[in-house]
């Protein structure tokens, strides 16, 4: 059944954002399938708090993860990075982390755009960094894949609740490839997957990537939070807007050389004809069309969670 009250613009009819929840943690990868040997490397296992998150490797020694799934730690001692496609049934590299942060806006009481993110640093190097998967910091990159129906693959280490024990489904690195329903109006955070392919627990904080036309894949989202029970769709975080505190809080610089303080890239959705939301007063009615479709996502019915 609906929940919360409508909201009448024009002729289209959307729901209210008032009965979205915290974020929670989602179960693992629905309706997808386990990576072969080898396949998503970078993508890794965090073990912290006493809980699973998924994070993606983006330089050799930084992983990029949600926010979320590191706020009950104290201590990167407390932190675990686990690499392999299977961390039961396969010998699992362990290793440990030296440092750790929470993007200082992440907002768990808000509806969108939370800033769910969350780095490591492990201690150690990657061994292949050229098989790094780098978030999204072209513009040409950014208006070929983040839009509207363009397919995104979510990676994660979660349970499966359609799997027999689901006890034994979790740290299993799965995939499923899923489609982008909307982007936020200001492109921080984006909606994807349902119909039972999805994200969920213990992919919090994993990559969805989308692969360019030449064949090479980026970074485009970080699992943030979604439908419980899991299926119907989740919430994805952008990593540009943190790339610039990534580089005051790490070692390294993800901007890129042209915009090293990563101010270049215009994230504002485009619609069907290529032309970009505008939500400045001089845009008048037409910007409002962006802020109606976003507003739509709200109302799922199931209320919403974290995914790890």
């Amino acid at each position: 059944m609906l929940v919360g009250w409508m909201l009448v613009v024009g002729w289209m009819v959307v729901p209210s954002p008032t009965h979205w929840t915290t974020p929670t943690p989602p179960a693992s990868i629905i309706g997808g399938e386990p990576t072969a040997m080898g396949e998503f490397d970078p993508v890794v296992a965090i073990e912290a708090a006493g809980g699973l998150c998924t994070g993606t490797l983006v330089a050799p020694d930084l992983v990029l993860t949600a926010g979320h799934c590191l706020t009950a730690v104290r201590n990167a001692e407390h932190i675990t990075v686990r690499f392999g496609p299977n961390l039961r049934r396969d010998p699992a590299v362990s290793i440990g982390a030296r440092d750790f942060g929470v993007h200082p806006e992440l907002c768990t009481t808000c509806k969108t755009d939370i800033h769910d993110y969350g780095f490591v640093l492990i201690d150690g190097l990657y061994s292949d960094p050229e098989g790094l998967i780098p978030p999204i910091t072209s513009q040409d990159e950014w208006d070929e894949t983040m839009r509207t129906g363009e397919s995104v693959t979510l990676v994660g280490y979660g349970e499966d609740p359609d799997a027999e024990s689901q006890r034994g489904s979790i740290g299993i690195k799965r995939k499923v490839t899923t489609t982008i329903t909307q982007l936020s109006p200001e492109g921080l955070e984006f909606f994807a997957g349902g119909g039972l392919r999805d994200s969920c627990e213990g992919d919090s904080g994993g990559p969805a990537f989308v692969q360019l036309s030449s064949g090479k894949w980026r970074l485009a989202g970080i699992t943030s939070r979604g439908s419980s029970p899991c299926g119907d769709g989740g919430f994805y975080g952008v990593p540009y807007p943190a790339l610039a505190w990534l580089s005051e809080a790490t070692p390294h610089n993800l901007c890129g050389e042209d915009c090293p303080d990563c101010s270049c890239l215009d994230l504002t959705p485009a619609d069907e004809e290529g032309c970009r939301c505008q939500a400045s007063p001089e845009t008048g009615p037409g910007a409002l069309p962006c802020v109606v479709v976003f507003a739509g996502w709200v109302l799922r019915k199931r209320r919403r969670a974290r995914r790890g």
